[in-house]
């Protein structure tokens, strides 16, 4: 005898594990400052490089579209 789930028990059971995940790195991050530290400065570094990577190419746009 096969038994077999729904996908609807699946979606439900997959959702409750994200937002499981989820309270847990918001635990973490909120009362072990390192993980604070590490994710900010992580974050801070991420949106630095994205941001380098960026404004040249903006600038070449205003640059072509603006004349």
């Amino acid at each position: 005898m096969v038994l077999r789930t729904t996908q609807k028990f699946v979606n439900w059971v997959s959702c409750l594990y994200f937002l499981g995940a989820l309270a847990m790195f918001i635990f973490l991050w909120a009362y072990i400052p390192v993980l604070h530290l590490i994710w900010t400065n992580l974050l801070d570094f991420a949106f630095n490089v994205i941001g380098a990577l960026l404004w040249p190419g903006t600038l070449l746009a205003i640059l072509v579209c603006g004349f």
